[in-house]
């Protein structure tokens, strides 16, 4: 039996672009309020105030990145280990595949409010955004074609998932 690990590789695959794509208008974003002295909460704060303003806004892109790939390396290895269960994967298969478009969609989403918030801020503070707007047009479209073609890629997996088993269901 295969688990159809090709299919799995390119949603992975599509999602890390999707989140990458997202990324760039969100740190261009960031970085120009931080030239305006506007300091953001939380997490990143303490990063800029142990590391600096450059280094710091890299470090917690890059945490919160690897936190993303963590936890979506376990959806998919859950995906991959749904589509090898003998008992019970028509169910399994895609209710992990469910788990995974709405993680990323959430978090995708997140990521775009996120970004929209800070152009916001942006805004407040007397600064021409249209350039700012314009990417996170186009890497939200560009995210948004990502996201919709990791969703036909988990749909085509499980399509020929099903077609498999109901070739071995007839000649076993």
């Amino acid at each position: 039996m295969r688990s159809n690990g090709r299919e799995h590789l390119a949603t992975y695959s599509l999602a890390t672009l999707a989140n990458f794509l997202l990324s760039v208008p969100q740190y261009v974003a960031v970085n120009t309020a931080l030239e305006l002295a506007v300091i953001p909460k939380g997490t990143t704060a303490s990063l800029i105030a142990q590391y600096g303003s450059g280094t710091g806004l890299v470090l917690d892109f890059l945490r919160s990145g690897l936190i993303f790939q963590g936890v979506l390396a376990v959806l998919v290895v859950g995906l991959a280990g749904a589509a090898t269960s003998r008992r019970g994967w028509k169910w399994q298969y895609p209710l992990t595949g469910v788990f995974v478009s709405t993680y990323l969609a959430y978090h995708l989403g997140g990521k775009f409010l996120n970004a929209l918030g800070w152009i916001g801020v942006l805004e407040t503070s007397g600064v021409n955004v249209s350039d700012v707007y314009g990417y996170l047009f186009w890497f939200g479209l560009a995210t948004a074609v990502c996201y919709l073609i990791a969703i036909l890629v988990l749909r085509r997996s499980y399509g020929k998932l099903k077609e498999e088993r109901a070739i071995l269901a007839v000649s076993g």
